[in-house]
């Protein structure tokens, strides 16, 4: 299942308000029934490392099994603030890349759901 997020949150809301708002959504009864909820947004916007976290570990709330995102360069920067080794960092971007993992710019197409929901 996916769930497409497009506009930006307003001034002083924060990612624990958008994961209540998904969960409040009418298309939450589908994301009740997946297993795995990929969200994301169009390229080139990204979310930024903590809110994605917030967003994941949320998963339970709005139903699904876990929450993830597309791997892409803010992952590659959280791997850099987190302590990992260049070298591991460019083993995760070539291994990705290779894998048809690796979301690096707005050519790159979309993944396929099952379902979508969008916010």
């Amino acid at each position: 299942m996916g769930v497409k997020l497009t506009g930006r949150l307003r001034e002083g809301a924060t990612a624990t308000d958008l994961v209540l708002t998904i969960t409040e959504m009418p298309a939450a009864s589908m994301v009740s029934s997946a297993k795995f909820c990929r969200v994301f947004r169009p390229r080139p916007a990204r979310s930024a490392a903590g809110d994605r976290a917030t967003i994941a570990n949320m998963a339970p709330e709005y139903g699904a099994t876990c929450g993830i995102f597309p791997i892409d360069k803010e992952s590659l920067r959280y791997l850099k603030l987190t302590g990992r080794s260049d070298e591991q960092i460019a083993l995760s971007r070539l291994t990705r890349g290779e894998q048809g993992l690796f979301h690096h710019d707005a050519k790159t197409p979309e993944a396929e759901y099952s379902r979508v929901a969008e916010l």
